[in-house]
């Protein structure tokens, strides 16, 4: 039984564990602006300016920094980089994982049973709630503790989706900075024709960059993060459920029944 419950979360051997949807979407929408780069004049060298890079990434993790601590942006950084990543688990899987759980209780004891889970998984959350049901505790006990791991857990989640959040609200606004920059130093260059083409490029690609920042990187990633926490919230929703059901040793059926109306359709 439980290699047959482990299978179903590490996935079939030589599977990609990237999110297909995120790759595709942001290959998608960046070909798509580099070929409308290539099409122009110029070619992408005309996007390249330096001045523009540091006032637009530049000032808005430094506006971000003012908003959050550091322990929030690495922590919003950390949940970035698992963007590309499949979530392990899922709503109906973990329905499925808690039923075949109360089948091998009811057959080989709690004890055996959630013991040998609890040693294999490396879902944190569903290991407590296993070590605690071993342990006897009461069931208002063990729900009373999971939900404020379930709490606490989706308030960092939430954290990280507001950092990605502020930082698309302010890389556009950095890109208006640095338009308003662009020009102020056009005009102050009027009589030097050689700086008026830099200015310029200041002026224009900094918009550029903001724009792209925020609507290509940031607030997708925010958007990404927080269906994520929220269907993480719903998974952890379910194995309390489950857990309390395969605690008490009740009837498979009734807790597959019970956990599927968690499922909205």
């Amino acid at each position: 039984m439980a290699l047959t419950m482990v299978s179903r979360w590490k996935g079939s051997a030589g599977e990609s564990n990237l999110d297909r949807g995120v790759v595709a979407g942001l290959s998608l929408s960046a070909l798509m602006i580099i070929l409308g780069m290539l099409m122009g004049s110029g070619g992408v060298l005309n996007f390249v300016d330096i001045s523009s890079v540091l006032i637009v990434f530049g000032g808005t993790l430094g506006a971000t920094l003012v908003n959050f601590s550091p322990g929030d942006m690495i922590y919003a950084w950390e949940a970035f980089k698992s963007v590309l990543l499949k979530r392990p688990n899922s709503p109906t899987g973990r329905i499925r994982y808690m039923v075949d759980l109360s089948h091998a209780v009811r057959t080989r004891g709690r004890v055996g049973a959630l013991e040998g889970e609890a040693g294999i998984t490396k879902d944190a959350f569903l290991k407590l709630a296993m070590e605690m049901t071993v342990d006897g505790q009461a069931s208002t006990e063990v729900q009373r503790i999971l939900e404020t791991e379930m709490r606490i857990a989706n308030d960092r989640a939430f954290r990280a989706v507001q950092v990605f959040e502020t930082m698309g609200n302010y890389a556009p606004a950095l890109g208006l900075i640095g338009t308003v920059i662009g020009l102020i130093q056009m005009l102050g260059a009027l009589g030097d024709p050689s700086r008026v083409g830099p200015a310029m490029a200041t002026a224009l690609v900094t918009t550029f960059y903001g724009a792209i920042a925020a609507n290509l990187v940031f607030l997708p990633v925010a958007g990404k993060l927080r269906n994520r926490a929220e269907e993480e919230a719903l998974v952890k929703a379910i194995t309390i459920e489950g857990m309390i059901g395969v605690g008490n040793e009740e009837n498979p059926l009734v807790i597959e029944q019970r956990l599927q109306s968690f499922i909205t359709v």
